[in-house]
C-alpha cells in the first residue's frame, strides 16, 4: 500500500484537510484512498493520537489507539493508498528514534510511505503561530517582538518553526522515504489549498474540483500583531524566506 503521512506543517490548513478527510472519507474510499479511523479521537479530528504516542505528549490516551492499532487497521484495508494526517508528526524532527520507529513499522507492513506538507511565508506563519498560543494562554506575556526574536536570533535552535531548510535537512537525515514540500501561499492563491492536497495524494480530478472553494478553517484575523508587523515581517523574510525558498524548490 502507498501510504501518503501529512505532517501539516502547523497552521497551513491541517484542520481543513483533517476534516475533509474525514467527512469525505467514502468518496475517497471509492477513488481507492482509505482514510484510518485508528488513532482519531472525533469525527473530524486527524490522527493526533499517533503522534502523542510517539513523543510520549500526556494527551494520548490507550482509548484512542496508537501505532498498533494503526498498522493492524492498515493491514485489514484492502485498497492500494491510504492517507494520515498530522501536524504535530512533524515534531518527531527532533525524536529521530521514533520516526524511525514509525517508518519502520509501516515499511515492515510492505507499505510505502511519502512524507506530505505544506510550508507557509515565514513571517505570516509566525504571526498565527503567536495568535495561537496567545489565544491558548501562552506566551501572551511577552508580547508579538518577544516572541519572534528569539527566532531571528536562533534560527536553527527553532529550525522546525523557521528555518525549513535546516528542517528538511534533518527530516530527510533520519528518513528514508520522500518527504513532499507543497507550497501553502501558492496554493491558497491558486487553485485552493485542498484541490492542491488531493492532487498530491492522487484524488480524481472531479472530487477536487467539488472542494475548489472549499473553507479554510481556523483562520482569523491577527489583530494583535499588526503593529509590530512593519518591523518585525521584514526582520523575518529577510533571514529566512530566501533558503525557505530553497527548500521548496529542492
Amino acid at each position: 500500500m502507498q501510504l501518503f503521512l501529512h505532517i501539516g506543517d502547523h497552521k497551513t490548513g491541517s484542520t481543513s484537510i483533517q476534516a475533509f478527510l474525514r467527512q469525505r472519507a467514502s468518496d475517497l474510499q471509492a477513488a481507492g484512498i482509505y482514510v484510518p479511523t485508528a488513532v482519531t479521537y472525533s469525527p473530524q479530528s486527524g490522527h493526533h493520537h499517533l503522534a502523542f504516542e510517539l513523543l510520549e505528549d500526556k494527551r494520548w490516551n490507550p482509548a484512542y489507539g496508537g501505532l498498533a492499532e494503526l498498522v493492524a487497521e492498515l493491514r485489514r484495508c484492502p485498497l492500494p493508498r491510504a492517507v494520515i494526517s498530522c501536524e504535530d508528526l512533524s515534531l518527531l524532527v527532533v525524536r529521530p528514534d521514533r520516526l524511525r520507529q514509525l517508518e519502520e513499522s509501516l515499511r515492515a507492513e510492505g507499505h510505502s510511505v511519502s512524507w506530505l506538507m505544506f510550508l507557509r511565508r515565514v513571517d505570516d506563519y509566525l504571526e498565527s503561530l503567536y495568535c495561537e498560543l496567545r489565544r491558548s494562554g501562552q506566551r501572551a506575556r511577552l508580547g508579538y517582538p518577544g516572541f519572534a526574536f528569539p527566532f531571528l536570533l536562533w534560527g536553527r535552535r527553532y529550525s522546525k518553526f523557521c528555518d525549513y531548510s535546516a528542517f528538511v535537512r534533518r527530516w530527510r537525515g533520519v528518513s528514508g522515504s520522500p518527504l513532499h514540500l507543497l507550497d501553502y501561499d501558492r496554493a491558497v492563491g491558486a487553485e485552493g489549498l485542498l484541490p492542491r492536497f488531493l492532487a498530491a495524494i492522487g484524488a480524481p480530478a472531479s472530487l477536487i474540483e467539488a472542494d475548489h472553494d472549499a473553507p479554510v478553517l481556523n483562520r482569523r484575523r491577527q489583530e494583535i500583531t499588526r503593529h509590530f508587523r512593519r518591523v518585525v515581517g521584514p526582520l523575518l523574510m529577510a533571514r529566512f524566506h530566501r533558503s525557505n525558498q530553497r527548500a521548496l524548490q529542492s
